[in-house]
């Protein structure tokens, strides 16, 4: 089986990649780094970056365990920043198989490191998932604490799936659901970074994917608060 999916960021275990650095009007980048630790092991990392323009940049790659029992693969995955309205925004789509003979544990952070002056910042985002059983036994998703969070400065902004408990009959695929937020006020502007983090469990034979995004908007002052539209980059999904 195999499932595409678009617009995705990510971070590895043990493994820092700093990919660029550039300073704009009201938010200055040192890069986009991505994790990720498995109870599967350890795992090899590729990620290629291609500059879309001066503030926007776009990661495809993947993490892939000894003899591939394990995995985590992005493409097109797109993080900037917009200076015209003071907006940053970044995905963490992801698909992650489980090719080993037991339930593992997965934690995959995306984030992009940085600051952002402002009196204020507006937070939204978006989750959409499925789960595909490749098993011939009953397959788990199962998260300890939210399954989803969206981070600044190492704080959660929102936290989505919370205690996740999914189910899929074997050979089965079944939806995790579509979920989002939109203009959470943050009372302190970016110190140090934004993040993307999953965390989760997945069964034998299991392939979980994930589209997601969060956006972010820093206020200059309180006469010029705007509201921040965020669309939900929800990617097409292709099994074979």
């Amino acid at each position: 089986m195999k499932v595409n999916i678009k617009n995705f960021a990510v971070i590895f275990t043990g493994t820092t990649a700093l990919l660029t650095s550039a300073s704009f009007a009201g938010f200055t980048s040192s890069g986009c780094v991505y994790s990720v630790s498995s109870s599967a092991g350890s795992g090899s990392q590729t990620n290629t970056t291609v500059d879309l323009s001066p503030t926007a940049w776009m990661n495809s790659g993947g993490w892939v365990t000894a003899g591939s029992t394990a995995s985590v693969t992005w493409a097109n995955n797109v993080w900037g920043w917009n200076p015209s309205t003071n907006t940053g925004f970044m995905n963490a789509n992801i698909v992650i198989r489980n090719n080993t003979g037991a339930a593992q544990d997965f934690v995959f952070t995306a984030a992009m490191n940085g600051t952002a002056a402002g009196n204020q910042t507006l937070a939204s985002g978006s989750i959409g998932g499925q789960f595909v059983n490749g098993s011939g036994s009953l397959g788990q998703v199962t998260s300890s604490g939210p399954l989803w969070s969206a981070l600044i400065d190492g704080s959660t902004v929102n936290s989505q799936l919370p205690n996740a408990l999914f189910f899929a009959a074997p050979f089965q695929i079944i939806s995790l659901g579509n979920f989002n937020f939109a203009n959470i006020a943050v009372s302190n502007s970016i110190g140090s970074q934004t993040a993307i983090r999953f965390s989760l469990r997945i069964s034998a034979g299991g392939e979980a994917s994930f589209t997601s995004a969060f956006s972010f908007q820093t206020i200059p002052g309180p006469a010029s608060i705007a509201i921040l539209a965020l669309t939900p980059l929800f990617g097409s999904r292709r099994r074979r």
